[in-house]
């Protein structure tokens, strides 16, 4: 099967495909590998819009026969959630990696508006310092992250504002869970300060599907904080993936 099977990592709002680069080489182990790059892209305001860029580029990638492992960070999984609704023969696992299938709150959808005034009036370098200094656990070391705000805080403001307003409209999609024939993990880091911790692992109780992988000392950047970790509990999922 795993002649066929591709692994996609998705990344989130605020960072871009190198994320993963602690991380990919050891998952390409098991499956050839692939991350596709969102952020630079402006033209999409919807969750969908971003799920059928997905789609386009990992079908070029495995033909009409390929299946993939759907690899989600944050707004990756609120992605990959979408891409599951639309092409689950297709999906092989899904892997919501501090990412949630919950809708936006009204306060979430107020506090994302004021984000997209405050980008467009400050630009991205305010919001990328304040946001990842959050994304890691209080005893993440500061001058481990400071690489990660300089690059990052150059992201293109029309593109964080357009990824901004896709979360912040996206339907809850608890029911791709629920319906879902493939398997699914939910990787949380247990002093993750962007997606509660208690609240997604609820999604694990939807369907026998659906496994969870705590990452001690981990917030909502495991694959930066926690590597090895992150790498681990991949692994197990997708070599169970490959011998279904």
């Amino acid at each position: 099967m795993n002649e066929q099977l591709l692994i996609a990592l998705i990344h989130g709002h605020g960072v871009d495909s190198a994320i993963w680069s602690g991380i990919d080489a050891g998952l390409s182990a098991d499956a050839p590998v692939v991350a596709p790059d969102f952020s630079y892209v402006a033209t999409h305001s919807s969750i969908d819009e971003y799920a059928e860029l997905l789609h386009k580029q990992l079908a070029a990638e495995t033909g009409e026969t390929g299946r993939v492992i759907l690899v989600g960070h944050s707004m990756g999984g609120y992605i990959a959630l979408a891409f599951a609704e639309k092409h689950p023969d297709m999906t092989a696992g899904l892997v919501l990696f501090h990412s949630t299938a919950y809708a936006d709150d009204e306060a979430k959808k107020e506090q994302r508006q004021q984000t997209i005034q405050s980008l467009n009036t400050h630009g991205a370098a305010p919001f990328i310092e304040e946001t990842l200094p959050k994304m890691v656990a209080p005893s993440f070391p500061a001058n481990k992250l400071q690489p990660y705000i300089d690059q990052y805080k150059n992201l293109p403001v029309d593109a964080l504002a357009a990824g901004m307003t896709a979360m912040m409209h996206r339907p809850d999609r608890t029911h791709v869970l629920r319906d879902a024939r493939f398997p699914v993990l939910l990787v949380l880091g247990e002093e993750d300060q962007i997606t509660p911790f208690g609240k997604t692992m609820e999604l694990a109780e939807l369907s026998h599907q659906i496994s969870a992988a705590p990452i001690e000392r981990a917030g909502h950047l495991s694959m930066v904080e926690q590597p090895e970790s992150a790498l681990g509990v991949l692994r197990v999922f997708v070599g169970q993936v490959i011998g279904e």
